[in-house]
């Protein structure tokens, strides 16, 4: 069970309070006292929480921000009033060739710190206020060095034996 997070929010001239809680798996996100369960994805529980949900009859989000918990509507953020950057689908392959590292090596632990850091990178960097290409390349970067990195560690163990 984590820690009860809770904040409160005005929209539209309207008090909402909001609290957020990981409670036997599941991600329960309380407004105004009423209990939501959020149904987070296997990428979302892997890249960060980043969920649809039914505020007041509109679409909203949950989103990890820096590891609390913010409120997206209309593409932004309640908490620090900027605009919401979604997640684009090209960031999912980057960071499953990331997560491909400590598969193809079978295990290990910088295989594994070298995949999940390149991973977390790869979907951070894709959700700055960058431009489109800069973001990119930064990803094929990101991930290019990962894979370098690993490769350097086989060659380097391979000479040692």
């Amino acid at each position: 069970m984590s820690k009860l997070i809770t904040w409160q929010s005005v929209i539209n001239e309207q008090n909402y309070e909001f609290s957020y809680q990981k409670v036997k798996g599941k991600n329960i996100l309380t407004v105004n006292g009423t209990p939501n369960t959020i149904k987070v994805g296997f990428l979302s529980s892997l890249l960060g929480l980043d969920e649809k949900f039914d505020f007041d009859g509109k679409e909203a989000r949950i989103v990890m921000v820096k590891g609390q918990p913010d409120i997206v509507i209309n593409d932004t953020y309640l908490k620090s009033g900027k605009p919401y950057i979604a997640r684009p689908a090209w960031a999912i392959v980057f960071a499953i060739l990331c997560f491909a590292i400590p598969v193809v090596s079978l295990g290990g632990a910088i295989p594994i710190v070298l995949g999940f850091a390149g991973a977390a990178l790869c979907v951070t960097v894709s959700k700055s206020s960058l431009s489109m290409a800069v973001r990119l390349i930064l990803c094929i970067l990101i991930t290019v060095v990962a894979w370098v990195l690993w490769f350097a560690l086989i060659v380097g163990m391979s000479m040692l034996i």
